[in-house]
């Protein structure tokens, strides 16, 4: 029977909805050839993006998949999907964790404005009432 799946997989580009986890599990171990034509990259791009399940846009997941063949080793040509599929979830983390990096930093630049903006006028206060004639 896995071997049925794996013919119309081959055939179709892209797994049934009734496919068995073993067969699609194995899929994400082989070693496939990268894409060598612009037809290419768009098919194995979706492939790898409806594998990794992200909510990132495809042309922007497209754009870090192409990042990251080109980040390979020369001696790169068959790569697993599985790798393109966790590489892509960690992405998708890294970009969460900048903006929640991003959201604290901005939360602390408030709260330090906000002090700032109440300790200049008594810091003014305090420079007029130094100076004033006793």
């Amino acid at each position: 029977m896995r071997l049925f799946y794996r013919f119309v997989a081959f055939l179709l580009g892209r797994n049934l909805l009734s496919t068995p986890v073993s067969v699609i599990s194995g899929q994400l171990t082989e070693k496939r050839a990268l894409p060598m034509g612009l037809a290419d990259f768009h098919t194995w791009s979706d492939r790898i993006i409806s594998g990794a399940a992200c909510p990132a846009t495809s042309e922007s997941q497209k754009f870090t998949l192409a990042g990251m063949i080109l980040h390979l080793k020369p001696t790169d040509a068959f790569v697993e999907d599985g790798y393109f599929i966790n590489a892509l979830r960690k992405q998708a983390a890294n970009e969460v964790a900048i903006a929640a990096m991003q959201e604290v930093k901005m939360k602390r630049a408030a709260e330090q404005a906000a002090i700032t903006s109440v300790e200049t006028p008594v810091k003014e206060l305090n420079a007029v009432l130094a100076n004033a004639p006793v």
